[in-house]
């Protein structure tokens, strides 16, 4: 029974092999984003609260199986018909783990922000817009 159970395990484990580093890169960033939380929490003087990590817990379990979630729609029941429109594998899959990083990052923004009172992310796309300018003059 014992070997049966196993068999089962490896199987499904083999299923999520195609997400598993989607997967792993999401709770990069759901805990990147805890740290930052704690290092501003640590530089306000805010107290730290177990809700803020019950929170990351619970958003990791829900992060990681909505990921599982929409790697399975897409693979038993949309892969036709995506596979008309797109060539990339695994397109919605790989949209929806971007969303859940970018959500992650504007997170972690908000919180450095609150210290540093610099903003990353307008930062970056000025920078991106300048360098755009600055190619199309070059041409």
């Amino acid at each position: 029974m014992k070997t049966n159970l196993t068999l089962l395990g490896v199987s499904f484990l083999s299923i999520l092999a195609p997400v598993k580093g989607m997967v792993a890169i999401t709770i990069f960033f759901i805990w990147l984003d805890l740290c930052v939380g704690i290092w501003r929490s640590k530089k306000l003087k805010y107290p730290l609260r177990s809700t803020g990590f019950k929170r990351t817990v619970s958003k990791t379990l829900l992060y990681a199986g909505a990921i599982v979630s929409v790697f399975f729609l897409e693979m038993y029941v949309l892969a036709d018909l995506i596979g008309l429109f797109v060539s990339v594998d695994l397109v919605l899959t790989k949209a929806f783990t971007f969303f859940c990083v970018f959500v992650e990052l504007k997170s972690i923004n908000e919180s450095y922000f609150d210290v540093t009172k610099k903003d990353v992310l307008k930062s970056f796309k000025e920078f991106i817009t300048a360098k755009h300018k600055e190619w199309d003059e070059f041409k």
